[in-house]
This record gives C-alpha cells, structure tokens and sequence, in this order.
C-alpha cells in the first residue's frame, strides 16, 4: 500500500513535472514566436511607413521639413561664416530664440522711439486728409478687420453683412461669398432669452457682422455678428467650413489663439467660447462677466482676456479652469489688445485708455479723455463734435513683440503711443503723435514691422448708432511709417 501509494504519489510528481515542462517550453516557444511576430510586424510597419510616405506626409515629417526649411532661409539672411563656424550657430541660435520668445510675448523690441510722424498741425487740412491711402469696401460701417502674420491680406466686416478681402501691397479688393446655411435667421427669435439680453433698437441688425479674425497660418477666417453664431471659412479654397451656434445673442469678438486652430468668441450673452476648427466642436465656455462682453484677445498661451460692459477685465486660465478678475473705473471697456503675455492695453467708453499688468489689481496707468476732441481742420476734424461718442475708444492696436500701441475714436485722429517701462514692467503710455482718419475708427492693426498701420472705418459707431459722420466713408484707410535707423 505505501508502496502504490509513493508509486501514485510518484506517478502524479512526474506529471506535473511534465505539464510544468510543457508549460514552460509552450510558454518560451510563445514567446519567441511573440517576438518573432513583433520584430515582423515593426519590419512590416517599418515597409508600410516607407511606402506611405511617398504618397502622403506625416504631420510630424510636415513640421521637421518647415523647421528645416525656415532655418535654411535664416542662414542665407545670416552672415555664419565657414561651415563648422561656432559664431556662425550661436548667432543663428539666438536669433532662432528671440524670435521664439517675441511670438510668445516675453520680451518686447523697442520700436517706438524709431517712429517718425510728421506734425499734423503743420500740414494744411488737405494735405493731411491725402496723407493715408483710402480703399472703399463696404455700404455701410467697418465693424472690424483681420490681417494675416506676414501683413499681406486684411479682411474687413462690416453691419451690411459683407466680408471683403484687401491685398495690402496693391490695394485689390475682392468681396468674400458669404452664403452660409439658410436657415441662420431661424436661430434669431424676437422673444427668446430673458429682458437683459433682448436688443435695444439703436443696436445692430441680425444681418451685421461685428467681428472677425484669422488663424496665424492664414487658411480660416472666422466672424460673428448679430446671427449668434461663428461663421468660419477656408479662405484658400473660399469655402464655408461651418457656422458654429451656441451663443444666444451677438458675438462681439473673435480671437485665434497664435500657431493653432483654437478659436476665442465673445458674446453679449456674458459668456466667452472656445472652439477647435480642426474638430469642429465647441471646446469649452469661459463664464464669469455679469454684463454683455464687448472684445477678447489670445496670444500663444492657453490664456484669453476679455473685456465688457461690467467695467471688469478678466483673464481666464483655461487649463487652469480660473480667472483672474481686474476692475476697471468705467462703466465699460469697449476693446483689448494683449501687448505681452501679462500686459494688455483697454480702450473705455469714458474715453480713457488704460495698461493692465497681470501683477495688479489695478491698471498700471491710465490716459483719461485720450482722444479728447481738438480744434482741427474740416477735413479731419472731430467725426461727432456734438457728441460724447467722438471721443469714445472704439479700438486699440499693438505691434505685436514691441512697445508700440495705436488707438482710434471718432475725434478724426489715430493716436500712436509708447509703452513706458518700468523696473516691474509697464509703467506708462506716452504720445508719440497722431494720423488723420475722419470717421470712427472701429478697427486697427499695426504691422508686425511697424511699416503700416490699417484702420477700419465707418460713419458710425461699431457696436451702435448713437451718432453719425455724413462726411466720413466706410472702408480701410492704410497709414505708412517711416522709422528712422
């Protein structure tokens, strides 16, 4: 019995030996064959990525071959020396990095001190109404316009509806197909929404259009207006991409954010939007504004500021889900322009213009009545003398990386200003001189070169009709600055 018993008990030893055996071998011959099978499939990825990127270009390939090519031109404008020269790299190197941190907004080029205007005052009326070259674009008021990186397309919107695109160089203009979806008008209802969103009659119509704004690679325009929705088209081919609703009242500002498709809207429905053009979904919605938002901005960080009718500026974090809030003296703040990554520059209905600092609570400086109206010729005189919408701000312009800043209202000037610097930052705005536009200057960009400055202009107001100029005209007016070495 002990005997059968250590056989059986044997018998079952070596079996599990043998299964364990087996197991083992099965599990080293999987594992070969696994790696067999990896190291033939990375060769068959490896033979299908060769064949693929002769017909088609990975984005990844796109990236590296554009890097490579934009580093080709800068040593062909660069002085390197022999191949091998280590002054040469270093110099191609920083140069490489200051144009990094310029787009990003972290440093600023002094250009303002190099900016030459002639004395307006000293120019006859006629001369001075002459000085800008004037391009007629639409029936009734610029609202605002867009200007692609390189400075060489504006396109402009205007309370007609129309959208219309303007080579800067040769002044040829072309008007933009803006058939949308038919049933746009069907989103408007007379009743819808509560009291405080309902239109007031001097305000602008569904068919208006009272912002726009491009990507930085120049393919999709977007624009909104008094419809509620975000209307975006691929400006390479003039085709209709999609028109985004969500907003339940006008969309007054648009913003891309720098070297993506992300898009920034605001909306008197006291709500900001982001979108993604490339996904054509909304993203998020920035809430916080206990008034109508009347501008935003974006740079390349995942930041946007906005400004509105509840005398408050407000930076969202949008990966942080926060805001910083900043409160402003006026009743409202009519437009924004980012001058670095934590400074931006207001325009206000009280007529002041005021620098913020992302340190302070408060602005940094503040320029009361800057576009205070001022004795001046027929020609370019005040658009409104009889009322206080002259001296309103209706927009603000800043030459992207650099200390200067433009501003424009209905007082028949373009106010340029230099960004005072202090030991912390921004410390103030000084005068540098003025360029006639007769009319309201609802729209402004400077060149990144500093070589142009392009207004929008109209009869009226951007955002109302609470005063008329019947000697303005609507269109965009092309200032050139001279800039002494």
């Amino acid at each position: 019995m002990v005997r059968l018993k250590g056989s059986k008990g044997t018998g079952k030893a070596s079996s599990k030996n043998v299964k364990g055996k087996k197991r083992k071998s099965e599990s080293a011959l999987e594992q070969e064959t696994g790696e067999d099978e990896f190291f033939l499939a990375s060769d068959q990825e490896e033979n299908e990525v060769g064949d693929d990127e002769a017909l088609e270009e990975t984005a990844e390939q796109k990236r590296l071959r554009l890097a490579k090519a934009y580093i080709a031109r800068m040593r062909q404008g660069e002085p390197l020396g022999d191949e091998g020269d280590d002054e040469g790299h270093a110099a191609l190197s920083e140069k490489l990095q200051q144009q990094a941190l310029e787009a990003m907004g972290r440093i600023q080029r002094k250009i303002a001190f190099r900016v030459h205007l002639p004395d307006p005052r000293i120019a006859s009326s006629a001369e001075a109404s002459t000085s800008g070259r004037f391009t007629k674009c639409h029936r009734l008021p610029v609202t605002a316009l867009a200007v692609t990186s390189d400075d060489a397309t504006a396109y402009s919107v205007s309370k007609d509806g129309s959208i219309y695109r303007m080579d800067i160089e040769s002044a040829a203009r072309s008007r933009l197909d803006t058939k949308g979806p038919k049933d746009s008008a069907k989103v408007m209802k007379s009743n819808a929404g509560p009291q405080w969103v309902k239109r007031g009659p001097r305000q602008a119509g569904h068919r208006a259009l009272l912002a726009a704004a491009v990507s930085d690679d120049g393919h999709y325009l977007a624009v909104g207006g008094g419809d509620w929705r975000v209307h975006v088209w691929d400006v390479r081919s003039n085709e209709y991409i999609q028109g985004f609703t969500g907003h339940r009242d006008i969309v007054s500002g648009l913003a891309f954010r720098q070297g993506t498709h992300e898009l920034c809207s605001a909306s008197f429905d006291r709500s900001a939007k982001l979108w993604s053009i490339d996904d054509r979904m909304a993203m998020d919605t920035l809430l916080g504004h206990q008034a109508e938002i009347l501008g935003v901005d974006m740079l390349r960080q995942e930041r946007a500021v906005t400004v509105g009718h509840d005398h408050t500026c407000r930076v969202f974090k949008i990966p942080e889900e926060s805001q910083l809030i900043f409160r402003s003296h006026a009743s409202a703040v009519d437009c924004v322009k980012y001058i670095t990554a934590t400074q931006w520059v207001t325009g206000a209905s009280d007529g002041s213009l005021a620098v913020w600092s992302q340190m302070k609570k408060r602005p940094v400086s503040v320029v009361k009545q800057a576009h205070a109206a001022e004795p001046a010729g027929d020609h370019w005189g005040p658009a409104a003398p009889d009322s206080d919408a002259a001296s309103w701000v209706q927009s603000v312009a800043a030459c992207q990386g650099s200390d200067l800043v433009a501003s424009g209202a209905g007082d028949g000037l373009i106010r340029l200003w230099a960004v005072e610097e202090g030991k912390s930052g921004a410390q103030g705005l000084r005068e540098l001189g003025t360029l006639p536009a007769r009319g309201f200057v609802n729209g402004l960009h400077i060149a990144r070169s500093a070589r142009f400055v392009l207004a929008g202009m109209g009869q009226e107001p951007r955002l109302g009709r609470w005063a008329r100029d019947g000697l303005a005209r609507n269109g965009l007016l092309l200032h050139r600055l001279a800039l002494t070495d």
